[in-house]
């Protein structure tokens, strides 16, 4: 059994310069875990995650899971999983999104999806997995609020690779459900990341290419570094964010934000954080923010 508890301060100003802020629950969840050796099979594995509280532009649930681990190293994964947004909190972000990400500027967001995956180890350093990943409301097509509306459930392949100090992975993916001609249903999407770990900084950096089936894209790249001093780390991100080959010039554009912060550790279990972020989000002015918590873990 793992959790988290955390409260603390954030001040968000919008793109028509309104200030909203306040004190209050940073995060609070709980998780469960259990696994077993399975004779002749290998080992099986649950967990269990219950939040009251966290912030986030989508996904507020943790995660659940089920998963076997075969004797040859193969895995089988079904899940339901908030993820960490794929640029801004995975390898290309370096460990830099503390608490917060750059989803916070609605350059780029994350949601809850049931998936079921299968991972094969090519060699010690090499993976390929296969994933389906359906939106996570009732079982089958459609939406909660509406079943006769079509959700896109989508299918990812990705290849791996983790040896030393370097990490790497490629995804394509492939969207069903299409609607012909549309700039807001994707057909495809292409990504690439990878980190190196400098032992005095890590650095990583990566792209996230969305092909929709009208023939626009929505491409976005990022570059992130962490720097570990002591106790603290200190962190940055830099993101651009582009739409392209739309009808209308005004849907056309490129939006860039950064994020800059840094963690203290108190103790094992307890640490501070502190975070400032902006992005330009099509208004305006571009949409700041900050946020300082203190974290218990256990």
């Amino acid at each position: 059994m793992t959790g988290a508890i955390a409260y603390g301060f954030e001040s968000d100003t919008s793109s028509s310069n309104v200030t909203t802020s306040g004190f209050g629950m940073e995060d609070a969840e709980i998780n469960f875990a259990v696994s077993e050796d399975i004779e002749g099979v290998g080992k099986l594995g649950a967990g269990l995650g219950v939040a009251w509280g966290g912030r986030s532009t989508a996904a507020t649930a943790n995660d659940s899971y089920i998963q076997f681990v075969l004797a040859n190293g193969a895995k089988i994964k079904m899940a339901s999983e908030k993820g960490a947004e794929y640029l801004t909190g995975g390898i290309a972000g370096a460990g830099a999104n503390f608490e917060a990400d750059l989803t916070s500027t609605t350059l780029l967001s994350r949601t809850t999806n049931d998936t079921v995956a299968v991972t094969v180890p090519l060699t010690d350093a090499v993976s390929f997995t296969y994933k389906h990943s359906e939106a996570d409301v009732v079982i089958g097509t459609g939406s909660a609020s509406n079943l006769n509306t079509p959700v896109q459930r989508y299918n990812t392949g990705v290849l791996g690779y983790k040896a030393g100090a370097l990490v790497a992975e490629g995804q394509f993916r492939s969207y069903d459900n299409q609607v012909s001609n549309s700039t807001t249903y994707a057909n495809t999407k292409n990504r690439f990341s990878a980190s190196y770990d400098l032992g005095v900084a890590k650095i990583g950096a990566g792209v996230d290419q969305t092909n929709y089936t009208y023939g626009n894209t929505k491409t976005a790249t990022l570059v992130g570094a962490t720097v570990p001093v002591g106790s603290l780390t200190l962190g940055v991100q830099l993101l651009s964010v582009t739409a392209a080959g739309n009808s209308s010039a005004s849907s056309n554009y490129t939006r860039t934000g950064a994020l800059a912060g840094g963690m203290y550790k108190l103790s094992n279990r307890t640490y501070v954080t502190g975070q400032y972020w902006t992005g330009d989000t099509g208004g305006t002015s571009n949409t700041t923010g900050y946020l300082f918590s203190l974290y218990n873990t256990f």
